[in-house]
């Protein structure tokens, strides 16, 4: 019997790991089972939703020749999973797919109504139910009354009996102690879990409400530990809800990190007034820990709304405190609509988490999330919402659906121009919703509005990027005037340009780790690391031959910038600002080959003429030839030097994450369908 488990979803910037954990446990509790170790072959791949169409998934899936197919569903690779299954029926009508996870779970009745290509669906948890299906299958049994499993009995969804939650959580085979997981061969993250359930009850969220709390013991979680020290792992991300529930278990487990010296960007959320003393010292000494404190919204009437009630007054200096510290960087995570908040108080929870200054800030739409308390308030609080994309709301008691559309548009430029309004903050001392909203009607009537989903693409036309930034130095511009300080809009239209030449350069998918100067705000140490190819500072040419034929292992932008940003980058007040003193510089912008970031390597005439030469044909020799004839012999002696300058860049190298696809093949744009648009 022949079992694949597909990941098929989009990666994020905050997605550590491309295969999905919960498929993880799903494989490592079938084979702790003798019976199916010894008779069945699982496999589990991802499935990248954001470049590969259904079809071409469904058939790659196929070829593994499979006979039972799983997958997990959230709320963001639901439509793409269903698209999936049914283009896998069509090709193969015997195949049997059963899918599982909170999206399908709750509803799994209308799932299988709606979806003839669905066999099963594993109702709540489904380790157990996904070895008992595969111990009947390879049996020749009957599956009908297997507990927490969905299927149709006389055209009508049915489950012979719930399935009890896991109280004895080490009870369930660890995907990593198992050998069925591993860090991610691209990302070199991992995903961990110590708890399940969550002892809070928000009413946007379905963990407290429907799963009771369980913990993994701290025995448990420190094999995983030891592991992925051993493994070499550079991201870490708890999926714990709340990892500061219980201060003394998180206190221990970040001194597991501690004591085993993991070098890795420790990612984790908190409960805004758990954050204590200790918390923020430990975590100061970790190698980094990137903290993402739910704020959601600052508006006592919402907080009672949707039962998640804190003090921002008393939680101020504590996030602040934490923000202070080395090796720590601070993620407000904020929701746009929630009941209670009109637009104007929306805007006051992203003045709140700007004031902050935190390395990031989280700008969420509210999406009705299935079996929800909110969920079954809709009319109570008024709201409508589109439950095919993503299930975010389209209007609520507090606000109409124009004014979520502001909101969305706070949200659309809060992510992509963040660091930016940091500096606005800090110059014009005004608040950061202020100005993003001005900002976000100043686009629209720009005729910009519309092209913010070609903006979080891969492929950033440069006329586009050219003509938004003229009319953001000219609000810039007109900001200092109105503020009476000097004229910053040169350097900030300079650092605007900067940001989407490497937004574009940067695959949707890699992690904020790899591109921290456009994600985080600034200044951070280690930030803004390029590459200098200029004749100033060539090395030798030792190793180079002279006969090697470089071609480019992906499209790269060449473009002129009005200022060094080597120059900017660390000036945060007006004054220095103002003073900078325009150069022009050029940069190559393109895709590193191990993360997909976007990075950039500094080009004078001879670096850039190399770069145009490469075609996989000539030889070093040749191209210096032809730049010795256009800039003359002194740049054309540099070509050995200039390649192993440009060669150390990973420039010539193919991202290995597009090795399937043609040069040229990709039309990266087609790739992201709206409902995948607001969470890139």
């Amino acid at each position: 019997m022949k079992v694949v488990l597909a990941s098929v979803s989009f990666t994020s910037p905050y997605t550590a790991q491309r295969r999905m954990l919960s498929l993880g446990y799903i494989h490592a509790q079938a084979i702790s089972d003798p019976v199916i170790a010894e008779s069945a072959e699982i496999v589990h791949k991802f499935y990248d939703c954001s470049i590969h169409p259904h079809d071409h998934i469904a058939e790659t899936i196929l070829k593994d020749d499979p006979d039972l197919i799983g997958f997990s569903c959230y709320v963001w690779n639901t439509p793409d999973v269903l698209g999936v299954c049914a283009e896998v029926k069509k090709r193969k009508p015997d195949v049997k797919i059963i899918l599982g996870g909170p999206e399908v779970s709750y509803h799994y009745a209308r799932i299988l109504s709606q979806n003839s290509a669905v066999d099963w669906v594993a109702v709540n948890e489904g380790e157990e139910t996904f070895r008992e299906l595969m111990r009947a299958l390879l049996a020749g049994e009957s599956t009908e009354e297997i507990a927490g499993l969905a299927w149709r009995k006389d055209g009508e969804a049915f489950v012979a009996s719930p399935r009890a939650y896991c109280k004895d959580l080490d009870s369930l085979a660890s995907p990593y102690l198992t050998g069925v997981l591993d860090v991610c061969d691209i990302r070199g993250g991992a995903c961990y879990q110590t708890a399940r359930g969550c002892p809070f009850v928000c009413s946007y969220c379905d963990y407290g409400r429907n799963q009771p709390y369980y913990e993994f013991s701290l025995e448990r979680v420190r094999a995983e530990m030891e592991y992925f020290k051993k493994a070499g792992a550079r991201i870490l991300l708890s999926t714990d809800p709340t990892f500061n529930y219980s201060r003394k278990r998180a206190e221990a487990i970040l001194g597991m990190i501690i004591e085993y010296d993991i070098q890795a960007l420790h990612m984790f959320e908190v409960f805004p007034s758990l954050i204590n003393e200790d918390l923020v010292e430990l975590a100061s000494n970790t190698a980094c820990s990137f903290i993402g404190v739910g704020i959601q919204s600052a508006n006592p009437e919402t907080m009672r709304n949707i039962k998640r009630v804190w003090k921002p007054e008393k939680v101020a200096p504590m996030i602040d405190k934490l923000k202070g510290k080395p090796n720590v960087m601070v993620s407000c995570e904020i929701i746009m609509g929630l009941p209670g908040d009109k637009v104007e108080d929306y805007k006051q929870t992203v003045n709140y988490a700007f004031d902050r200054e935190p390395a990031d800030i989280k700008a969420f739409n509210l999406a009705i999330l299935p079996r929800t308390p909110l969920e079954k308030e809709v009319e109570k609080w008024g709201i409508s919402y589109d439950p095919d994309i993503g299930h975010e709301i389209i209007a609520t008691d507090w606000m109409t659906p124009y004014e979520v559309l502001v909101g969305k548009a706070i949200n659309d430029w809060s992510r992509m121009i963040q660091r930016l309004v940091h500096m606005l903050v800090r110059v014009l001392d005004r608040k950061g919703g202020d100005i993003i909203e001005e900002w976000a009607h100043i686009a629209h009537d720009a005729g910009y509005h519309d092209r913010i989903p070609d903006l979080r693409t891969h492929n950033i036309d440069a006329e586009l990027v050219e003509g938004l930034a003229t009319v953001w130095e000219r609000y810039v511009s007109e900001q200092c005037g109105y503020a009476g300080i000097p004229d910053i809009s040169g350097p900030l239209k300079a650092e605007f340009q900067y940001h989407f030449y490497r937004r574009a350069r940067t695959w949707a998918a890699a992690h904020f780790g790899d591109v921290k100067d456009v994600y985080f705000n600034m200044p951070y140490e280690g930030l803004h690391q390029f590459w200098d190819a200029t004749a100033a500072k060539l090395g030798d040419a030792e190793g180079v031959t002279g006969g090697e034929t470089p071609k480019l292992g992906g499209d790269v932008n060449l473009q002129v910038l009005g200022y060094d940003m080597d120059d900017l980058f660390t000036l945060t007040d007006a004054e220095s600002l103002a003073a900078a003193t325009p150069k022009e510089t050029e940069y190559a912008f393109f895709m590193t080959p191990d993360t997909g970031a976007g990075c950039g390597i500094l080009v004078d005439d001879g670096a850039r003429g190399f770069l145009e030469l490469c075609n996989g044909e000539r030889t070093v020799d040749e191209i210096g030839e032809r730049l010795s004839q256009e800039f003359g012999a002194e740049v054309g002696g540099n070509a050995r030097r200039i390649y192993k300058a440009l060669q150390g860049s990973g420039i010539f190298d193919r991202p290995r994450f597009l090795t399937d696809y043609e040069e040229g093949k990709i039309n990266w744009q087609s790739c992201f369908p709206e409902v995948h648009r607001e969470y890139h």
